[in-house]
């Protein structure tokens, strides 16, 4: 099967992107101070002015650009045709779910994705409607960020905000990069049309939008410092994520990985 060109260059851009930003991790000045040297190594956020900005950008395009985009979709579709849309790109990250689960060793898991796929894609006309909760069929959440960590990348590596994205860090940017390059759906799609591929993301990008447009505004109107509220919200959350099932880790991988130290923030 040959691959579409455009669609191999969107993801290589992604994984320069995050080279890039790795690299500049790297490079960052770390304080000779010890006192700044602790805090420094406390915040695990080398990249903190730079992370700024990205993060005031992303601050604006969700106020002047997605908030608006969310209302004046809220306002002219119906609920049902919302959910639809909601259903259908939840169904659409099965596939990656059921890899990851498989890779995880959750074959649980794995099953519970696939059963989902199927039904929902077949019962509820392509993920419309989601007929497998109907029939008691679980949701599971898995990616390949939480894939490295029950490998054995414990560390997450520095802090980082991806423009339009928002808060990540190197293993769980690194896992989203390799999420991409994973996903049985592209893998699937006809390379001759890019319609199909466009179409996917499009309504992928549409839902998540309207299901996070809200929570950004909010923090930025309510924070004193939005950008520290956001980072230690994505901190504290992914952590939570990452050990909710740590008896299901992986033991058998010992991979090395850069000794980052990590830390939530404190207030």
């Amino acid at each position: 099967m040959v691959l579409n060109k455009s669609y191999l260059s969107t993801k290589y851009v992604l994984l320069l992107l995050l080279s890039g930003l790795i690299f500049l991790s790297a490079c960052a000045t770390v304080p000779t101070d010890p006192v700044a040297r602790q805090e420094y190594e406390l915040r695990n956020d080398p990249l903190e002015p730079m992370n700024r900005k990205i993060s005031s950008f992303n601050i604006f395009i969700n106020k002047y650009v997605y908030r608006p985009f969310s209302q004046a979709y809220r306002a002219v579709t119906p609920q049902f045709v919302r959910t639809g849309v909601s259903n259908f790109s939840i169904n659409l990250k099965q596939p990656v779910i059921f890899v990851n689960s498989i890779l995880q060793g959750d074959f649980e898991s794995g099953a519970q994705a696939f059963g989902r796929f199927f039904t929902n894609t077949t019962l509820g006309l392509g993920g419309l409607f989601d007929v497998a909760t109907e029939f008691d069929i679980q949701a599971p959440e898995k990616d390949f960020g939480q894939t490295l960590y029950k490998w054995g990348f414990k560390q997450e590596g520095p802090y980082l905000v991806i423009p339009f994205l928002g808060p990540s860090n190197v293993r769980d940017a690194t896992g989203m990069v390799a999420g991409f390059f994973i996903d049985p759906v592209d893998w699937a799609l006809p390379r001759a049309e890019d319609g199909l591929l466009w179409w996917r993301y499009g309504i992928q990008a549409v839902a998540d939008i309207n299901s996070s447009t809200d929570l950004v505004y909010n923090l930025e109107q309510s924070s004193v410092d939005p950008y520290i509220t956001m980072r230690t919200m994505y901190r504290q959350n992914r952590q939570k994520f990452l050990t909710e099932d740590d008896e299901g880790a992986i033991e058998n991988y010992n991979f090395d990985f850069p000794d980052f130290e990590e830390s939530d923030d404190e207030f």
